[in-house]
């Protein structure tokens, strides 16, 4: 198996007319053989990037390489990259056969059956494109990937227009077709699952701004920021004020502080937090993951379960008081119905805090 190349780019930046920043000065890199995933919402600069590296629009600023050569000088066709959009398309008038044709190195070649028999397409050959369903499409676009053999792969949530069902089996295709093929991936998209489960490494884009770059692992359990926390989704974010708890004792004595939610339904003492400057901060923002907050039924407590729904191989509650919203995992069977009365407690060694103004984390 050939040895794939390598992306760099090297503080790449594009501003359309009006003064819109699509991507500020931006720098990465996807190493051969990578599976980079870009996370963000629509808006976020994904697309652009993308289009960028495809050469279908040109950037203001930076360098594009490939293996250390530039290739930001060079016509799309010439620049060794395949790029799937968030809605590709077949050439209507032709059949499946000749669709997959049209990227063969030459006329005279036949299509490969490994290709065809692991897409399973065989089925499809001699339909047209407005036969095929969403999930037959992709299959045939992933087919053309293969055949054209090119080393390097841009997707533009190419996953967006297909129901839940196909998506989970379409990651699963992706990366049994990544496992054959030798190919450096970067995939962009705003939906956290795509993320987990294809990216060796993951990015998190916003407003043109690569906030945060690393494994998935990484970004999961130590966000850098309260906005990174929010995209790779089901994180707990709670917003609030500091109080500083005076001792009247002890006037003298080290300040403590709480954190109390903006609707007071949650107070959390946060002054054992090492490494924590908490003086000149006066808005907070707490973190934590569903998986870390302990919850049991309770025969009374302000708080209640309001909805539960499956997640792996357990469950994911919400838990309300008033306007507050907390997530908790439930493992231990059956989840408790619904309005149920709910403790829950947050270890502190767990619990991850934001600055409420810059959304920076205050032990990085």
């Amino acid at each position: 198996m050939m040895i794939p190349p390598a992306l760099e780019i090297r503080n790449l930046a594009k501003t359309y007319p009006g003064g819109v920043a699509a991507l500020r000065p931006t720098s990465l890199t996807v190493p051969a053989g990578g599976r980079l995933v870009l996370l963000g919402p629509s808006g976020s600069g994904k697309s652009t990037l993308l289009r960028l590296l495809i050469g279908l629009e040109t950037p203001d600023a930076g360098e594009i390489l490939v293996d250390g050569v530039r290739i930001d000088h060079l016509p799309p066709h010439k620049r060794g990259i395949a790029f799937v959009p968030q809605r590709p398309a077949l050439y209507p008038q032709m059949t499946v056969r000749r669709n997959l044709e049209t990227v063969l190195e030459r006329p005279s070649l036949v299509l490969p059956a490994p290709t065809i028999e692991l897409l399973r397409l065989g089925d499809l050959l001699n339909r047209y494109p407005h036969q095929l369903s969403g999930g037959e499409t992709q299959r045939v676009i992933l087919a053309k990937l293969l055949i054209r053999k090119v080393g390097i792969w841009l997707l533009d949530e190419p996953f967006s227009g297909l129901d839940p069902v196909f998506r989970a089996e379409f990651r699963a295709e992706l990366h049994l077709l990544l496992g054959l093929s030798a190919v450096t991936m970067l995939f962009v998209t705003h939906d956290p699952a795509d993320a987990w489960s294809l990216g060796r490494r993951v990015g998190v884009l916003d407003e043109g701004v690569l906030h945060s770059l690393g494994t998935a692992d990484e970004l999961r359990i130590r966000p850098t920021t309260s906005f990174v926390a929010s995209a790779l989704g089901r994180f707990n974010l709670l917003g609030g004020r500091i109080e500083r708890i005076a001792s009247r004792s002890d006037p003298s004595a080290t300040a403590k502080f709480d954190f109390v939610s903006e609707c007071g339904s949650v107070r959390v003492p946060v002054s054992d937090s090492s490494g924590i400057q908490l003086e000149p901060i006066h808005r907070l923002t707490l973190g934590i993951r569903p998986e870390d907050v302990r919850s049991s039924p309770a025969e009374q407590s302000a708080w209640h379960l309001v909805s539960a729904e499956p997640a792996g191989s357990g469950w994911l509650l919400t838990v309300a008081r008033g306007r507050t919203r907390l997530r908790t995992e439930w493992r231990s069977g059956s989840p408790p119905p619904v309005g149920t009365p709910l403790e829950w407690t947050l270890p502190p060694e767990r619990v991850l805090w934001f600055d409420g103004r810059t959304g920076r984390r205050l032990d990085v």
